[in-house]
């Protein structure tokens, strides 16, 4: 079967701009992976390329043993790696319900697996996400932190094996950074593979085993966050040369 998930030497020009400058690494299947870097960093366009958003320049990205590096969202959808957006995009003209059921179509073979039905996992789905007071109400309605929650239930209803999340804490108070940190946490326990790209740190920190920093395009650190939180070069990319040798 190979790697479950690996980018290899990935590149991705735009015009004269290199935004992608040979990223290479592996996930382990049901790892927690942090992916940080400043503004700039590269960190979307790398979300974008290998969620299929965007066509790598040069380099491999290989999901289960598989090459998907010329794979639509859609069809890496079926195939079980999924991605949310920092700003939520549910269809507002559905149900609250039927935004998590949409998903169900990508992967009606492992809703079978479950051995329950499509009304069943979605209410499950739902009370996962602490959304299922909501089930009948339009998601036109929700507020900000609810359409974040339902922006999780979404990536869900296509079973994913991979789940990529962009900002999930952007825009939250503490109290909502927090239960979708419960949702992460859950999601991480029953053995789906997280990678999540975030801002707030701290917070991320929390619930990663593993981060990896961009800075510029390219990969400047990668391991356990308490070592990769005192490497000089992340220190330097976050807070300026200066500060980072001050603090030395």
């Amino acid at each position: 079967m190979g790697d479950f998930f690996r980018v290899e030497n990935l590149c991705k020009n735009f015009g004269n701009l290199l935004a992608l400058d040979r990223i290479t690494f592996k996930v382990e299947r049901g790892e927690v992976l942090g992916l940080i870097g400043p503004n700039g960093a590269g960190k979307t366009t790398l979300f974008n390329v290998v969620t299929g958003f965007f066509r790598c320049s040069s380099g491999k990205i290989v999901f289960r043993g598989k090459d998907t590096s010329k794979l639509s969202p859609d069809k890496l959808a079926a195939e079980g790696m999924i991605r949310t957006f920092q700003i939520p995009k549910p269809f507002k003209e559905l149900t609250v319900g039927e935004n998590v059921a949409v998903g169900t179509l990508f992967n009606p073979g492992r809703i079978r697996k479950l051995s329950i039905s499509t009304a069943e996992f979605v209410d499950r789905v739902l009370k996962g996400v602490k959304l299922d007071s909501f089930k009948d109400d339009s998601a036109s309605v929700l507020g900000y932190g609810n359409l974040k929650l339902l922006e999780l239930g979404r990536a869900q209803g296509a079973v994913p094996e991979l789940l990529l999340l962009d900002e999930p804490f952007a825009g939250l108070n503490a109290i909502e950074i927090e239960s979708i940190s419960q949702i992460l946490r859950a999601l991480a326990k029953e053995g789906l593979t997280l990678i999540i790209v975030e801002h707030r740190l701290r917070e991320l920190m929390k619930l990663i085993s593993r981060v990896i920093v961009l800075y510029y395009g390219k990969k400047i650190a990668d391991g356990a966050p308490q070592d990769v939180s005192r490497d000089k070069r992340v220190l330097e990319a976050y807070l300026g040369k200066r500060w980072a040798s001050d603090n030395a």
